[in-house]
């Protein structure tokens, strides 16, 4: 514990930068904004984040989240390196149907009720609760729930936080693994939303998304 507390002391200060830039973008952000959050995070299962968030730029910049064909956003997806970028065209057309152009107040009712990653998971078209809690975090609300990614499970791990890294996680596992990191969160004395932050350091070596 005392390394991960070092390396937190040495990057906290990009590490607060990076978690105002997640509270800005709901404080701040347009409709527009936050849907595209919840496209990158479509994005991401099986694909790099960096090439996700570049999808989503591309997206975004040629205003096809708005309006764009599913074959033109596959497209994007495809030269962008997006894996199952067909199928991932097909959730974002899904996805704004459900939630654009309305989506900050269908979010900020998700995030009123009990366990929103559940419910966001159910809701929105192709992810899962790992991509939920990822959106969740990034539109500033990363106190509500974990991003258990391989990163931060194999950290976890580390830490003795969980013994192994699950073959599967199901809702239940997912839950019980998301309240140990909660548990020890508070006990290293580490946000936990900046603890997610601190892994993917000691993971990568960088502080993305």
């Amino acid at each position: 514990m005392e390394k991960l507390q070092k390396t937190y002391s040495l990057i906290k200060s990009p590490i607060d930068e990076r978690r105002a830039e997640f509270s800005l973008l709901w404080e701040k952000g347009s409709d527009l904004e936050i849907f595209r959050e919840l496209c990158f995070c479509v994005c991401t299962p099986q694909t790099s984040a960096h090439k996700s968030w570049n999808a989503a730029l591309m997206l975004f910049e040629k205003k096809l989240l708005e309006k764009g064909s599913i074959d033109r956003i596959s497209e994007v997806l495809k030269n962008c390196g997006v894996r199952f970028h067909n199928n991932k065209a097909h959730y974002i057309v899904q996805n704004r149907k459900e939630f654009y152009p309305n989506t900050k107040k269908i979010i900020e009712e998700i995030l009123l009720k009990d366990d929103p990653q559940s419910i966001l998971c159910d809701q929105v078209t192709g992810w899962g609760m790992k991509e939920a809690a990822h959106f969740i975090r990034n539109i500033g609300f990363g106190d509500k729930a974990c991003i258990l990614d391989r990163h931060i499970l194999r950290q976890l791990v580390i830490y003795n936080v969980i013994p192994e890294i699950p073959k599967t996680l199901s809702k239940t596992i997912y839950k019980k693994i998301d309240a140990d990191m909660k548990a020890f969160s508070q006990k290293c004395n580490i946000p936990l939303d900046a603890l997610d932050l601190v892994f993917w350091y000691e993971e990568t070596g960088e502080i993305f998304k």
